[in-house]
């Protein structure tokens, strides 16, 4: 990664366990950076954080329509909870789009089959294959050189005002793009219940579907139900939360560990008056920040600024 801070630490007992550094940034409503940490205009995946940011392209481009919850889930990485299971099952019968289509690896459903819709990124390879569909063009929309990957890097790259100049290969088969963490913030922040077009729709989607986003009490349903934001993390340590106000805060560390992205962005949005003071000392318990000894809480993750 390139030049990065310390962001976090967990504390047990006055000790210092364990240390997170990395890049983070927040930006204003008005898309004007307010502080940053590390190098924030070096490119960098920010994998399924980018979700809501291709639904959105793909809704602008008139490729699909979608339902909020189906919205909700085209943005998601779920748990594979009955919800997710019944919710992909409604999306692709109202996209026209068969499970054996998909590219993301078949995972455990709750009754125990292997299912590709019981994959975290189900809701996004409906979503593409769909709208591959509606382009007349070939099935395999995770293909490199497949007129849809414009289509997504395009609509990425106007949202953060910034050029795209290559890809790379998610975990799940799909391509993903690059961006600055500062060009991330700016595109995240179109989410908010002030955007227009197909990111407010995306936005207002994750707000109503919190559980949909990630899993009955995972940390980015307990963010979005709790404060009113929107938000996502994505793997190797990404996390990007927008407040009601347009305040955007992203977070990646370097090691790769999500646990200290939400508590970062939220420390930088009470900072800056986004979310009400408190927020991140309200929620610790169920973000799963408070160190135990048994049942004795004896540390805590902390915010290292």
């Amino acid at each position: 990664m390139p030049t990065t801070e310390l962001l976090a630490v967990v504390e047990r007992d006055g000790f210092i366990e364990s240390e997170h550094r990395g890049v983070a940034v927040l930006v204003g409503p008005d898309g004007r950076m307010l502080e940053s940490f590390g190098d924030v205009a070096q490119p960098f995946l920010a994998r399924s954080s980018l979700k809501p940011l291709y639904a959105a392209a793909l809704l602008d481009a008139g490729l699909i329509e979608l339902e909020p919850a189906h919205a909700a889930l085209a943005s998601a990485s779920h748990h594979a909870q009955q919800e997710h299971l019944d919710t992909a099952e409604a999306m692709a019968a109202a996209l026209g789009v068969d499970e054996a289509e998909l590219r993301c690896p078949p995972m455990r459903a709750p009754d125990g089959a292997l299912r590709r819709f019981a994959h975290l990124c189900a809701g996004k390879h409906i979503a593409l294959a769909a709208a591959a569909r509606a382009m007349g063009a070939s099935a395999d929309y995770w293909s490199d050189d497949h007129p849809l990957v414009g289509v997504l890097r395009d609509g990425l790259a106007a949202a953060a005002d910034e050029p795209i100049q290559r890809l790379a290969h998610d975990g799940c088969g799909a391509v993903v793009f690059p961006t600055t963490p500062v060009g991330f913030a700016r595109a995240f922040r179109r989410l908010a219940p002030d955007g227009t077009g197909a990111h407010r729709f995306v936005g207002d989607a994750m707000r109503a579907h919190p559980t949909l986003i990630d899993g009955a009490g995972k940390p980015d349903a307990v963010v979005i139900a709790e404060t009113g934001c929107a938000t996502k993390f994505g793997a190797e340590g990404t996390q990007a939360i927008v407040a009601p106000d347009g305040t955007t805060a992203v977070v990646k560390t370097a090691d790769g560990a999500r646990r200290a992205g939400a508590p970062v962005a939220l420390a930088l949005l009470e900072r800056a008056g986004a979310i009400p003071a408190g927020t991140l000392d309200r929620l610790a318990a169920p973000l799963g920040l408070v160190q135990l000894s048994a049942d004795v809480p004896v540390g805590i993750l902390r915010v290292a600024f």
